[in-house]
């Protein structure tokens, strides 16, 4: 393990990159630089600021550019020239953001936003809360559609992904809008839908309290498109009531005494897991993070587990707690407690508190574990607060004498550190802008990335 000692900001390992060489249409007239890792942050002139309504899910990136759903409307900056590109404003007042996505289509980028607005009432008519979802074309700022409706119980929409010719919006269900026109495609309202996979498969979860076993939680693979289903992790069984003897049924397996980590009974079931999170980890892959109770109505009994999945079948191929290097290391209140995030190359870094921090690293490819590192007082390496992950990198804030939270940034093929001062450890980077809360995280700062 690589410890450096400097004042100043100092790397290691991974070289940064520069280029464009797989940029969107119309990127191409643009002038960035792209940095990955991205290692040192520009703070020197007034950053760009982003308004803290609508949280992280109101942020996008592309390139040079940052696009911000705010209580304004929806506008489009490039950080690296510090120039405003565009503003769209929603067609009523009384603005909540939701959420914004970039989504590359044919020969245009679009910037899609979800926005809650309202009506104001007259005398003593109550006001009346509308949706918006509106696309804009990310460089020429024309809006390309943009769909209004009345939102009797109000609207939290958010936009999820996009593939193929559809977006998919989380709303009460999910939903898939058309990409060219907006237009309603299908609607599934029993589910909640967690990420879209590049192939054109969505990536859901349900769960079914109302059956013969105790909450019933699946995972569903559903195409963007159609609608249609293509694979499930759980199918009912020959019970037909919520009886006593199917939950006697339901306690035997479990007196077998699985292991924590196995995906309990038949096709992958999550019964006795409490889905916690469901994220991409690559084209064709993504991870699920579960906690656990051998009796699932006993909440003081604590674990669980982080699995990956293959997108095109649902089926379960890695679990963590049967890992070799992980199988005896398991977190006090287990895997079913931690933060995990995808670096968008190949690495999927989880961390689960100790009381200290219990750091993983794992291959989402092979579906093995590559390291794991303990940072406790009591342990050779103090505590770290993980920020985010991009490009074989983590961001994270260490607790200092002089300063609460001082950034530092790991390299993920061994956990050492790579840059003990760098100048941020941004929530959200692509090598060429990163996006830092701001003092007080009531905001956000946007900078360019310059090495």
């Amino acid at each position: 393990m690589a410890l450096l000692t400097a004042s100043a900001c100092t790397s290691v390992g991974p070289e940064a990159r520069t280029g464009t060489e797989t940029a969107a249409p119309g990127m191409e007239a643009l002038e960035f630089d792209e940095f990955l890792p991205a290692l040192d942050f520009d703070q020197s002139g007034a950053p760009h600021v982003l308004s803290g309504q609508g949280g992280l899910s109101s942020i996008d990136i592309l390139g040079p550019i940052v696009v911000h759903a705010s209580e304004q409307g929806l506008r489009a900056h490039n950080v690296v020239d510090d120039t405003p590109m565009w503003i769209t404003t929603t067609e009523h007042g009384g603005t909540t953001p939701r959420s914004v996505r970039t989504v590359e289509h044919s020969d245009t980028v679009l910037a899609i936003a979800t926005f809650e607005t309202r009506i104001p009432g007259e005398g003593t008519s109550r006001d009346r809360l509308m949706s918006e979802v509106l696309a804009v074309d990310l460089f020429e700022g024309e809006t390309l559609w943009h769909i209004v409706a009345e939102a009797e119980g109000g609207f939290s929409g958010r936009i999820i992904g996009a593939a193929n010719d559809s977006v998919i919006l989380s709303d009460q269900g999910a939903h898939s809008l058309v990409l060219k026109d907006g237009s309603h495609s299908w609607s599934e309202p029993h589910v909640t839908p967690r990420f879209v996979d590049e192939s054109g498969v969505l990536v859901a979860t349900s769960e079914d309290s109302d059956t013969d076993l105790y909450d019933v939680h699946r995972l569903h693979g559903i195409d963007v498109d159609t609608g249609e289903r293509l694979w499930e992790t759980w199918e009912e069984g020959d019970h037909a009531t919520h009886s006593q003897a199917a939950r006697n049924e339901y306690s035997d397996l479990l007196d077998t005494d699985p292991d924590p980590g196995e995906m309990v009974m038949a096709h992958g079931s999550l019964n006795g897991y409490q889905v916690q999170s469901v994220r991409s980890a690559g084209p064709g892959r993504f991870y699920a993070i579960a906690s656990y109770s051998r009796n699932p109505w006993d909440r003081d009994t604590r674990g669980g587990t982080i699995a990956l999945f293959d997108t095109a079948t649902g089926t379960a191929d890695f679990s963590i707690n049967h890992d070799p290097l992980t199988a005896d290391s398991a977190p006090r209140l287990g895997w079913g407690e931690a933060t995990c995030g995808f670096d968008g190359t190949r690495n999927v870094t989880c961390w689960a508190e100790d009381p200290g921090l219990t750091l993983v690293n794992i291959d989402a490819v092979e579906g093995e574990v590559l390291w794991v590192e303990w940072f406790s007082h009591d342990s050779e390496r103090r505590p770290i607060k993980p920020v985010s992950t991009n490009n074989g990198v983590l961001y994270a804030t260490i607790t200092d004498l002089e300063a609460w939270e001082k950034p530092i940034i790991l390299d993920l093929e061994d956990g050492s550190d790579l840059v003990l001062n760098p100048e941020a450890a941004p929530v959200m980077t692509n090598g060429s802008i990163a996006i830092e809360p701001t003092e007080g995280r009531e905001g956000f700062h946007a900078y360019p990335v310059t090495g």
